[in-house]
């Protein structure tokens, strides 16, 4: 009994002793902290977002989708659309090139004077 009490003391202070229930114990709670030091790295490394974010994301995301389903028109689909507008221009005395001026003026100028010619020729 008395031996085993002795074995047991040297157990307890040989730290090098691998059956030792501390060593054991210390070991895994080293691997824990390993564990917990990496998933923390990877937190820090992500952006945190608010409610507020998260609504302007959703806004972001429809403006797109209702970009995506705006239909285009050509040239002649939108001088024929506006047909009846530019006749009405043109019959209170405006000139080709005031029109297209005018258009330039704001910011509109993918109609050149060519256009309106070809367009007037067509209509009459």
């Amino acid at each position: 009994m008395i031996q085993d009490q002795n074995i047991l003391d040297l157990d307890i202070q040989n730290p090098d002793n691998i059956n030792s229930d501390s060593s054991t114990h210390n070991s895994s709670e080293a691997t824990q902290k390993d564990d917990s030091k990496h998933s923390k790295s990877v937190e820090k490394n992500q952006k945190i977002y608010s409610v507020n974010d998260s609504k302007k994301f959703e806004d972001i995301l429809f403006r797109h989708i209702e970009k995506m389903n705006e239909k285009t028109i050509t040239r002649n689909q939108l001088l024929t659309q506006h047909k009846q507008t530019l006749l009405q221009l043109f019959n209170f005395g405006a000139t080709v090139e005031e029109v297209v001026t005018f258009l330039k003026e704001n910011n509109f100028t993918s109609i050149s004077e060519e256009n309106l010619k070809e367009f007037l020729k067509k209509k009459k």
